[in-house]
C-alpha cells in the first residue's frame, strides 16, 4: 500500500484548507475541505483499508453512527467491484474530498489495472447488488470512465439521530 502527499512525501494525502470556526462537537472546521488520496493495490484484501478510511473519516467529520456504516459499506461495496477477485493487478486509488456537510469519495483503477467483470445491471460493469447498495446507502453516486470509477456522494444529516 502506497499514499502520496503531492509529487513526493507520505502515503497518505491531506490537503485541508482551513477557516475559523471549529465544531465544538467534532473537534474540525466543519466549513473546511480537506482531500486525502489513498492509492491501494486492487486486491480485495485492500478493501479493508478503504472501508476503515471511509469510516474514519466519516466520522470525524460528524456523520451519525449510522451514516458512517452506511458509508463504509458502499466504499466496501466499491472498492470490491473495482479491485475484482483476481489476485492484484494494479492500483486502485480512492480520494477523499471531506467538506462542511458531505463526504465524497472518488475510487477509480489507475492505469494498467484491470477491469473486473459484470452481470449485466442497468450500469455497464456495475453488478446489480453493488447498485443497490449505492442507492439505499447514498445520497448519489455515478459510475464514470468505463467502469473504471465511481463517484461516491454523502451528505450529513443535520437531525441528531439515536444511534441505536
Amino acid at each position: 500500500m502506497t499514499a502520496r502527499r503531492g509529487a513526493a512525501g507520505p502515503a497518505a494525502t491531506a490537503e485541508p484548507s482551513r477557516r475559523a470556526g471549529t465544531s465544538l462537537d467534532t473537534g474540525v472546521d466543519e466549513r473546511s475541505t480537506d482531500r486525502i488520496r489513498l492509492t491501494v493495490p486492487a486486491a480485495t484484501a485492500a478493501v479493508r483499508i478503504a472501508r476503515a478510511g471511509a469510516a474514519g473519516l466519516a466520522a470525524r467529520a460528524g456523520f451519525s453512527y449510522q451514516e458512517v456504516e452506511q458509508l463504509q459499506l458502499a466504499v466496501g461495496e466499491a472498492a470490491g467491484v473495482l479491485a475484482g477477485r483476481e489476485p492484484a493487478q494494479g492500483r486502485l486509488e480512492l480520494v477523499f474530498d471531506v467538506g462542511p456537510d458531505a463526504l465524497r469519495v472518488d475510487l477509480h483503477l489507475l492505469p494498467g489495472a484491470a477491469l473486473p467483470g459484470a452481470d449485466g445491471g442497468a450500469h455497464p460493469g456495475l453488478p446489480k447488488l453493488a447498485a443497490a447498495v449505492f442507492d439505499s446507502a447514498l445520497d448519489s453516486w455515478r459510475v464514470a470512465d468505463d467502469g473504471r470509477r465511481l463517484v461516491l456522494v454523502k451528505h450529513r444529516s443535520d437531525v441528531d439521530e439515536d444511534d441505536d
